[in-house]
């Protein structure tokens, strides 16, 4: 158990306003494609494999390629201070954790912190690939069960991948290390964390654990100047580590897999969710899944995801929640809590 009581609240969620089926991603693949009339077919026939194994059918894109990610940031952060009344003077630290920045100095944290008005806060970014998010969930939490004068953290990320998706595919050997950039999506979202319960429902963070295979650095890459690659099946092989830590986690606040309702989980693949709960041996229908609705959206599938499943109801005051991700790296982070009202 923690040593002093941590709440997180409800997230706030802001989508670009591009939404995108398969087809119309694939016209994108079609109009760079430079290859002969007859290779495209079969290009065109191993994408949809891809896309169909995924689960992937929408994403949402940001098109405008000049729209800042702090900005993007800084629109979630509001709307989540806004919902919680929270003000911006009450925030001791801001997170930034997403995959996506513009430059290497000063922390995107800096820029959508000044942005939301929030100006006396520590500031910093957390870089985790698809684990940022979570990453920086549990930093905060350390931050508060060390520091007294501490009040509330914030916890944000912008995935607006700009030009770092590349839909310049030009045969079906290339897919090996694109393919998973055709399932991404955009998205920007917030987190607030406490020591007191936020109104409107919480989850009262009972545990944390984290966990990395370093080994697996070079399996997938977002570089500065070039475009995001990923070995996908080799990265999705190590999907297998996800149950025994998930495992070790409800050991550790004294659960079973059993007791748990509600599991949120990091969305790179419908197929890969699927295959956790069943490691798991659980109901899939306890793990609610989205990668259809909104792709890979990076580190917010989570907070995408928890969204989703307080919008269907099914979230009762005393439901134990698990919250996942595994990111490239290899590296896992989860929590455990127990739904407030």
């Amino acid at each position: 158990m923690l040593p002093v009581p941590i709440y997180l609240s409800r997230p706030a969620v802001i989508l670009p306003t591009t939404r995108l089926d398969n087809d119309q991603v694939i016209a994108r693949v079609r109009n760079n494609y430079r290859g002969s009339p007859q290779g495209w077919p079969l290009l065109e026939a191993a994408m949809r494999r891809v896309l169909e194994r995924c689960g992937t059918s929408i994403r949402y894109l940001e098109d405008d390629h000049t729209a800042r990610i702090g900005e993007y940031a800084a629109r979630a952060a509001r709307a989540c201070l806004d919902t919680q009344l929270v003000l911006p003077d009450d925030v001791s630290v801001f997170i930034y954790g997403g995959v996506a920045r513009e430059y290497f100095e000063p922390a995107t944290a800096m820029e959508t912190a000044a942005k939301c008005g929030v100006h006396a806060a520590h500031a910093f970014d957390v870089t985790s690939a698809c684990a940022g998010q979570l990453e920086g969930v549990h930093i905060g939490a350390s931050y508060l069960s060390m520091h007294e004068e501490y009040r509330t953290v914030l916890v944000c990320s912008a995935e607006v991948t700009r030009s770092f998706l590349c839909f310049d595919i030009q045969s079906v050997r290339e897919l090996v290390t694109k393919a998973a950039g055709l399932t991404i999506g955009n998205a920007a979202s917030a987190w607030l964390v406490g020591r007191q319960p936020f109104p409107g429902g919480c989850l009262r963070v009972v545990g944390f654990r984290n966990h990395s295979l370093v080994d697996h650095w070079h399996l997938c890459s977002a570089p500065i100047d070039g475009t995001f690659t990923s070995f996908s099946t080799d990265l999705f092989k190590l999907n297998k580590h996800v149950a025994p830590e998930v495992r070790r986690l409800v050991a550790q606040v004294g659960w079973t897999v059993d007791d748990v309702d509600h599991f949120v989980f990091h969305q790179p693949s419908e197929n890969v969710l699927v295959g956790v709960l069943d490691d798991l041996g659980v109901d899939r229908s306890k793990g609610l899944i989205t990668h259809h609705m909104y792709g890979n959206t990076v580190s917010t599938t989570v907070s995408l995801t928890m969204n989703e499943l307080l919008k269907t109801g099914r979230v009762r005051a005393g439901d134990k929640l698990v919250l996942g991700t595994a990111a490239a790296g290899f590296s896992m982070v989860s929590m455990a809590g127990i739904w407030e009202e």
